[in-house]
């Protein structure tokens, strides 16, 4: 009888999940997404060797999931992505959304491949298509083609989610390690747990709770919910002026390295509070933001490990790098109208291709 009723508990809970999953998949796209496979608990303990730490993929784990290789009778490699204990319940509707979400971008190449999910578990699991490896993104290590690169890639993935679908798709959790890059290069975006669709005909959408990286929260989101395709647009903006070109994790760091010679600006540091805390931030960020669409010498403003890497920099990529600073602070209001993420897409392929081609006139 206790393991009839232990069977009946679980059915229930999948059953749920499954309901709200298919109401998540209707909300979406009308129900219209790839199909994925439905796996068992028994078939994911035995492809990840009961989640053995030999097919732990480590590198590739951080504080919300852990990564596992594995293979199935019919799928000899797949990566299957297991939320740690408790993210379930915390983000209550919020992997099924991630579920779905990756069910209708997985046929474009910028994203991972959805085989299926599991919601057996406490904390459903995630199944992808598994190339021969994964890499966390290390932009430190690039020079500065292959950050432009980047940059291309990830726009076109975000670019794709605000205009493929009937209602666009707002992204919201711009990180690091929301990016995957495969064996061949492929830059790869996951994870849209905390993606927010926009009702059809609208332009933005309110939300009850913010998420996302605190250097990529755009104002009217943080202050006030309020999310449109400027939200994805503000955050871009923000990753390519810190990571790609700056290769700073904050631009808090200015300020502490002493580069910006305002940054006591007459303000005591006894903030008082959260809200007055995050005021003074905020007014930094805006402060530094303006700075930068100033006339700056590009080699102040540029990544010095990745300088001292390439052994310093043509007047061409100076060139680049400041057409790719400015496209940047247009992204984060500071610099002409706001493009769409499509404009930013188009104007990176441009800044790209002709590079490319004086280098090779000239060479």
């Amino acid at each position: 009888m206790g393991w009839f009723r232990k069977k009946k508990a679980k059915y229930d809970i999948v059953s749920k999940r499954g309901a709200m999953l298919l109401e998540d998949l209707i909300e979406c796209c009308d129900g219209k997404s790839n199909p994925i496979k439905s796996f068992s608990a028994d078939e994911i303990c035995k492809a990840t060797n009961n989640f053995s730490d030999s097919n732990h993929i480590s590198k590739l784990s951080n504080s919300d999931y852990r990564w596992y290789k594995g293979k199935t009778k019919n799928h000899q490699k797949i990566l299957i992505k297991k939320p740690e204990e408790g993210l379930y319940i915390y983000r209550e509707g919020h992997l099924c959304r991630d579920i779905s979400v990756s069910s209708m971008v997985s046929g474009h190449k910028n994203f991972l491949k959805l085989v299926g999910c599991c919601l057996e578990f406490e904390d459903p699991v995630m199944v992808y298509h598994r190339v021969k490896k994964y890499y966390s993104l290390d932009i430190s290590e690039e020079p500065w083609s292959r950050r432009m690169k980047l940059a291309e890639d990830i726009v076109t993935a975000l670019a794709y989610l605000h205009t493929a679908f009937p209602r666009p798709f707002v992204h919201t959790s711009m990180c690091l390690g929301n990016i995957f890059v495969d064996e061949d290069g492929v830059v790869m975006l996951s994870d849209f747990s905390c993606c927010v669709s926009i009702p059809k005909g609208e332009t933005f959408v309110q939300v009850k709770k913010v998420v996302g990286t605190y250097n990529y929260l755009d104002d009217k989101y943080m202050r006030s919910g309020v999310v449109s395709e400027e939200t994805d647009v503000f955050a871009i903006g923000m990753f390519m002026i810190l990571k790609l070109l700056t290769g700073k994790e904050s631009f808090l760091e200015f300020y502490l390295e002493g580069k910006d010679e305002d940054k006591d600006d007459g303000e005591s540091e006894d903030y008082g509070s959260d809200n007055e805390y995050e005021s003074k931030m905020r007014r930094r960020l805006q402060k530094w933001l303006s700075k930068l669409k100033e006339d700056r010498v590009m080699e102040e403003i540029v990544d010095p490990k990745m300088l001292e890497m390439m052994g310093g920099v043509s007047e061409l990529e100076l060139c680049q790098m400041k057409a790719f600073l400015t496209l940047s602070l247009r992204c984060t209001r500071h610099k002409g109208e706001v493009p769409t993420m499509v404009e930013v897409a188009k104007e990176l392929k441009k800044m790209r291709k002709y590079l490319n081609s004086e280098a090779s006139s000239s060479g």
